[in-house]
């Protein structure tokens, strides 16, 4: 069977002066492109598949929404100028903080509400409360007045941003050739010269800590504490070869932008520290999301090279009960392994996992080496496996 991928061995390289640990070629590195470029061209099937919780949140039905608290926000601008570098601080108002406090929990709060598991109620009488401890004192002496709440969300978050606006150094080699002729022997000359390249920088951390607090019985649900790390550069030196590499190939993805722009005339600009902070909260509201309720996502399998191409068009729109009935037809007098696969993703696709094992064990039995169709039994034992303690939480919800 032909894929459209294929494994990249990287060597390993003994360490030695002037020679790293681990030496990557940048034909691997080539090789290595192109692969992602014609993986991400091949032929796919679409599927939404829901996961259950990892944290027992069945009696909770109804989340009064809380405060998210502003622990720490400290941003630091670094500039450098003709080798002297400056630092200072900038203070944030209440009102910024305030106002990063609302996009923090706004990001939160919509990723919890897309899911259909939780009622949220957006109480004054816990948004308005400063912090968690004031929300933990009104908990354990029941002094709310909401009814027909079971719990209660809330975060504090801690920001460390730096900016940065700089010069680097760099020495370049300068050469100059002139070809002989019959009258002088000619010129090869090399001339080293300092070149500075601006460039901006920012750099930011997010710590967010995420609380649910289950009013009765009194106690914290869930909690988790993650950070990210966000890092962006304009301008400096520009990138060696693997990185000239990369950097090609993205832009072929924007072919209206401008080339050989300096710094200081360039449209690109750094993102805002407010947006930053909000798409870091994202990344961990996510993750807490998956700890306290049954979410969704829609995913992408490849599909195999089998005989049947009609087969392939129709799972590439989705029309996964044609062929079936196609498939099962081709492969009852031809059992070709790239066209049982193609079954067993039909059948995963429309929820019947029984049969789509069975195909996809019938795959693999033909072609034992084919990492693509062991990836498919391991879906579908890990989708059984998780089948009782989905069904549960789902009923609980009727």
């Amino acid at each position: 069977m032909n894929f459209c991928f294929r494994l990249i061995r990287l060597h390993e390289s003994k360490p030695g002066k002037g020679n790293p640990g681990f030496q990557i070629h940048s034909l691997h590195w080539i090789q290595l492109l192109l692969v992602v470029l014609l993986f991400g061209a091949c032929a796919k099937a679409g599927m939404t598949v829901r996961s259950p919780a990892e944290i027992d949140t069945r009696t909770i039905r109804n989340v009064a929404v809380g405060k998210f608290e502003v622990g720490l926000i400290q941003e630091k601008i670094r500039t450098e100028r003709n080798g002297n570098w400056g630092s200072r601080t900038i203070l944030l108002s209440e009102e910024q903080k305030e106002a990063i406090s609302r996009a923090v929990r706004a990001r939160v709060i919509n990723l919890l509400g897309s899911t259909p598991y939780f009622q949220l109620n957006f109480s004054d009488e816990f948004a308005e409360l400063e912090n968690d401890g004031a929300l933990q004192k009104l908990v354990s002496v029941q002094g709310y007045t909401t009814e027909n709440i079971d719990a209660v969300i809330n975060g504090k978050l801690w920001v460390d941003l730096e900016r940065t606006d700089g010069v680097a150094l760099t020495r370049e080699d300068l050469e100059y050739f002139r070809p002989p002729n019959r009258y002088n022997q000619g010129m090869n000359l090399t001339v080293q010269q300092m070149v500075w390249w601006p460039y901006k920088s920012t750099r930011g951390t997010l710590g967010l800590e995420i609380k649910l607090t289950r009013l009765a019985p009194t106690e914290v649900a869930a909690v988790s504490f993650d950070t990210r790390t966000y890092a962006h550069r304009l301008g400096g030196q520009p990138a060696d070869t693997i990185g000239q590499i990369t950097e090609g190939l993205t832009r072929l993805r924007d072919s209206s932008s401008d080339k050989n722009k300096d710094l200081t005339n360039s449209d690109q600009v750094l993102i805002p520290f407010d947006q930053m902070i909000a798409e870091l909260s994202r990344s961990v509201a996510a993750s807490f999301v998956k700890k306290v309720a049954v979410t969704e996502k829609t995913v992408f399998y490849p599909v195999a090279n089998g005989n049947l191409e009609s087969a392939r068009i129709l799972i590439e729109e989705g029309a996964y009960e044609l062929a079936i009935e196609r498939l099962q037809q081709a492969t009852a007098s031809n059992p070709d392994p790239g066209d049982l696969y193609n079954l067993g993703l039909c059948f995963e696709a429309v929820g019947d996992y029984g049969l789509a094992i069975n195909s996809y064990r019938a795959a693999w039995n033909a072609d034992p080496e084919n990492l693509l169709f062991a990836q498919g039994i391991g879906r579908i034992e890990r989708l059984r496996r998780e089948s009782p303690q989905l069904r549960r939480q789902l009923d609980s919800r009727r």
